[in-house]
């Protein structure tokens, strides 16, 4: 049987204080013990701070119009009068919660920093990460020269992966959970994920939990796939194909300890990939070199000297200006030319 504690304003009014203090990212970590002491010093505190989120959540969902009328009805300016009827907890919460988040000057975009009407972006440069956290609790790794955009809707959770390489960590809520990257869409159910996009080239590799991965062009469930943990699919896009692979979730995640780890890729892919941490920009003078294959680890660290022993590999060979490094064919028998 669920037991519902006695009422008191003041605490319905310090739970929603706590709700907006909280959602400051310069929060001093002594504030967050004095937080965690006001929990445990009374159970109405918790259960107070539980209905001072839900209500946000359920604010946050609203259209301006409605939280307009939702402020007015629950948290009208001016005093009270002492003829005004007695409110229940519920309107006292909603008075607290809502009046401060109306008066806390963006509070609603600090809750929810992406909506369909006001997107998010978060970007990396070159040879960078940079680390996200969104207002939901959920995390995004960025890797070098990376793109993303922040959805945060009433219906769905969603973040654009337009270019490069991110890890997601993904927190539980009832929204759910997407990543749309090229021509894949990504539904989290409850996991820890990575996906790199290079043009529409996709690879989604999951850590942790499970994902379903979906054809944007597909019709209702066709096509779409589960994914768990130690698993990844990549989308050809020139045959349209996804490709299932067990894989170790450390490798799959390795750019994060700046080493990149590719198997079967295109060289275009590869080096597209590559230059997103290179001092100067690879190029292929060559289209056609961008058809092979490559399978092995880039440091990032020593991308000058991987780029030397590709003709070790590869019937190709490099010149190297103050501005770029270029691949072109090599027109000989002879390999393993010394590049200059």
């Amino acid at each position: 049987m669920t037991t519902t504690l006695p009422f008191d304003r003041q605490i319905e009014h310090t739970a929603a204080d706590w709700w907006v203090r909280l959602r400051d990212p310069a929060l001093p970590e002594h504030a967050l013990l004095e937080w965690s002491d006001w929990l445990e010093a009374d159970a109405r505190h918790a259960e107070a701070f539980e209905r001072a989120c839900a209500l946000a959540e359920a604010a946050a969902s609203m259209d301006a119009a409605s939280r307009r009328a939702f402020v007015a009805r629950f948290a009208p300016a001016g005093p009270a009068h002492s003829t005004r009827p007695r409110r229940t907890w519920f309107a006292w919460s909603a008075a607290a919660a809502v009046t401060l988040v109306a008066l806390g000057a963006g509070l609603f975009l600090t809750l929810r920093p992406g909506t369909t009407d006001a997107p998010r972006q978060y970007a990396s440069q070159r040879a960078a990460h940079r680390d996200i956290e969104l207002p939901d609790g959920s995390s995004i790794e960025l890797g070098g020269a990376t793109s993303v955009v922040a959805r945060y809707g009433r219906d769905e959770r969603a973040v654009d992966l337009e270019t490069g390489e991110a890890f997601f960590r993904v927190a539980h809520a009832e929204r759910p959970f997407v990543v749309n990257a090229g021509p894949l869409r990504i539904r989290d159910l409850g996991t820890a994920f990575n996906v790199r996009r290079t043009g529409d080239r996709v690879i989604v590799a999951v850590t942790e939990g499970r994902v379903r991965v979906s054809p944007l062009a597909a019709q209702g469930d066709a096509g779409t796939i589960e994914l768990g943990a130690g698993r990844e699919v990549s989308f050809d896009p020139e045959t349209q194909a996804m490709h299932i692979l067990d894989i170790d979730p450390a490798t799959a995640t390795a750019w994060r300890g700046h080493r990149l780890e590719f198997v079967n890729e295109p060289l275009s892919s590869v080096i597209d990939n590559v230059n997103r941490y290179s001092a100067r920009p690879i190029r292929l003078a060559d289209p056609g070199l961008g058809k092979l294959t490559f399978t092995g680890t880039v440091e990032v660290d020593t991308i000058d000297s991987w780029v030397s022993a590709l003709p070790r590999v590869f019937p190709l060979r490099v010149h190297a200006y103050p501005d770029r490094l270029e691949l072109a064919r090599q027109t000989t028998m002879a390999r393993g030319a010394r590049p200059h």
